[in-house]
């Protein structure tokens, strides 16, 4: 993944989650995005459409 496609997520999953904390892309596979933010707290997103849901154990 390049910059621009890296900036492009994580625009996209602040302006979308409405988080008001800085984060960084940490992997990607397929339609799951790990997600560190500036807490150092790891978060898994998928992604359904145009939207960004929060992993569950249950999917």
């Amino acid at each position: 993944m390049d910059s621009n496609e890296e900036k492009k997520i994580i625009n996209e999953i602040l302006n979308q989650r409405r988080l008001s904390y800085s984060i960084e892309v940490l992997d990607v596979q397929g339609d799951k995005y790990t997600i560190r933010n500036n807490f150092g707290s790891t978060i898994t997103y998928v992604k359904k459409g145009d939207n960004y849901i929060l992993e569950t154990e249950n999917e």
